[in-house]
C-alpha cells in the first residue's frame, strides 16, 4: 500500500520510503521496530549505500571486488581470513601489531 506517494508497507511490518532530502534522494527500508535496515542515498557525487543487520553475507560464484581510496574494517571480536589458495598482502609499509 502506498501512503502519500512516499511509503510502501512491506511484509513482516517493514516499510520502504522514498523521499527527497535537500538535493539528494533517500530510499530506505525500516524494520517493523523502526530500525533502519537499508539506506540508499542518491547524491550528485554518486550512490551511498548503508546496510545494517545482525548478519551480512556476500556470496559470489566468481569474485567480490572492492575498489576504493580507503578500506576500513573494525571488529569487536575476531577477524578471520581463510583461503584454499595463496594469500597475498602488498603495500608500501605493512604494520603487524
Amino acid at each position: 500500500m502506498l501512503t502519500g506517494d512516499k511509503m510502501l508497507s512491506l511484509r513482516h511490518g517493514r516499510t520502504l520510503t522514498v523521499e527527497p532530502v535537500g538535493d539528494d534522494e533517500l530510499v530506505e527500508i525500516h524494520a517493523a521496530s523502526g530500525v533502519l535496515e537499508l539506506r540508499v542515498k542518491l547524491t550528485d557525487d554518486g550512490v551511498v549505500l548503508q546496510l545494517e543487520g545482525a548478519r551480512i553475507s556476500l556470496r559470489a560464484t566468481e569474485s567480490v571486488d572492492v575498489d576504493c581510496r580507503t578500506f576500513t574494517v573494525n571488529a569487536d571480536a575476531d577477524v578471520r581470513l581463510e583461503s584454499k589458495g595463496d594469500i597475498h598482502v602488498e603495500g608500501k609499509l605493512i604494520h603487524l601489531n
